[in-house]
């Protein structure tokens, strides 16, 4: 009798923990990123906060990301971060 191979249908967990960024005082002096999934209506929605954040707080600025599409990554976060102190990012349709 030929044997027979069991397989399991479980992944290998490859996340690695890592601890959330910390909370900011404020958003005084601060440059905002807008990260956009291109999904329509969230850049509007998007643009509406930050101009509600910034009558609100003294914002640097305000830097705009566009992900081509809601389904892909975005990409170069890191040199993003390194850019904006604080995010937003939102979904609309």
């Amino acid at each position: 009798m030929p044997a027979i191979t069991v397989l399991g249908p479980l992944g290998v967990n490859r996340a690695v923990r890592q601890a959330m960024a910390p909370r900011l005082g404020s958003l005084d002096g601060v440059t905002l990123g807008v990260l956009n999934n291109s999904k329509p209506n969230s850049l509007a929605l998007q643009q509406h906060l930050a101009t509600l954040l910034g009558a609100k707080t003294r914002l640097v600025g305000v830097v705009v990301k566009q992900k081509p599409t809601a389904a892909i990554g975005a990409e170069k976060l890191d040199v993003y971060a390194r850019e904006v102190s604080a995010v937003v990012t939102a979904i609309g349709d």
